[in-house]
């Protein structure tokens, strides 16, 4: 994915994908319209956008589908994603920015997403962002890496002893604080993202960031 794997004693950020470095918004609420609507169901934007993050068996779990029809449900909506939704975001404004400050200024970038981890090398080639990241790491394609921990812990593991200097987790969800958490990273809140700064201070962010530029101070 175009960076070095060489070690160094440079600060390292793992970054959520949705939410954090795309606005990918449109094409999961319209993957969600699309597989409901052949359920027969119909929720609110305002009550799918509160899905956004989490894994997706979580989330149609929560939309009250059954644990038996979890996995097959999942499948409509990848196939609704593929086909339209995961063309449909775009950077947030500051992102591309920050990636190139950060790269100049030598900090090692992952990628650690619940997203499946071919929608998210797709989506990040699509934006030319891929080359920043060492690893990019997302949901398995065998469903056996779904958790935030799981992938967050993959992504470590991919990355070895390439950085021993300060390590940070940017997400916009409860699930990305509590990896960094579990994984004694340090827990940046991005409010660009879909996650208020109540659920994010609530489940141990310990920045909260209202864009994403403001991130540079406080890793280099």
């Amino acid at each position: 994915m175009g960076k070095s794997s060489e070690a160094n004693h440079h600060p390292l950020v793992l970054f959520d994908l949705d939410g954090t470095l795309l606005d990918s918004q449109s094409g999961i609420l319209y993957s969600f319209r699309e597989t409901l609507r052949e359920l027969g169901r119909d929720e609110s934007d305002d009550n799918l956008r509160q899905l956004i993050g989490p894994p997706l068996w979580e989330s149609f779990a929560r939309l009250g589908v059954g644990d038996d029809d979890l996995d097959a449900v999942v499948r409509r909506y990848r196939e609704h994603y593929d086909r339209r939704g995961a063309d449909m975001s775009q950077p947030y404004e500051g992102i591309r920015e920050l990636l190139e400050q950060l790269d100049a200024e030598h900090v090692t970038m992952a990628v650690a997403t619940s997203k499946r981890v071919d929608f998210a090398l797709r989506m990040l080639q699509g934006h030319h962002l891929d080359q920043h990241f060492v690893t990019i790491c997302g949901a398995s394609l065998d469903n056996q890496v779904t958790t935030k921990i799981d992938i967050v812990d993959l992504a470590l593991v991919e990355l070895g002893s390439r950085s021993v200097g300060a390590q940070f987790m940017v997400g916009d969800r409860r699930e990305d604080m509590a990896a960094a958490v579990q994984h004694s990273l340090r827990p940046v809140g991005a409010l660009w993202g879909y996650g208020s700064v109540d659920e994010l201070i609530g489940s141990g962010a310990f920045h909260v960031l209202t864009e994403p530029g403001e991130l540079l101070g406080l890793v280099v």
